[in-house]
């Protein structure tokens, strides 16, 4: 929460600092200017909030996000495989389990909706 209200906070002041500090190296305003303020500023300010929100946190959550970025990635990674080989046997289970817990899920919904 705080590395939130950490960059919202610090976006202005580092997009005010690079438009003045592009306007001293003599770069002309512009569309170009514009857009290298909003990125610098950007990047600043994500970097600033990413900083207070891991200074923040306990390692307890540092190591659970870390454990779940692991897994997105392993699960995009495997959605990649079978974009490329629709056919393998892998994705033909997946799409089953998602299949079998798709129907699970519609008939608890049925059954709730049929007892009310």
């Amino acid at each position: 929460m705080w590395g939130l209200v950490a960059g919202i906070v610090s976006y202005p002041v580092f997009a005010w600092y690079s438009k003045h500090y592009l306007g001293e190296q003599g770069l002309e305003r512009g569309f170009t200017r514009m857009v290298l303020v909003f990125l610098v500023a950007t990047i600043l300010s994500s970097a600033l909030g990413y900083g207070v929100s891991w200074m923040t946190s306990t390692p307890q959550s540092r190591n659970s996000q870390a454990q779940l970025q692991k897994k997105g990635t392993a699960v995009l990674a495997d959605e990649l495989k079978c974009a490329r080989d629709p056919a393998s046997t892998v994705c033909q289970s997946t799409a089953e389990q998602a299949n079998a817990l798709e129907q699970k899920l519609l008939s608890g919904l049925a059954g709730n909706h049929k007892n009310q």
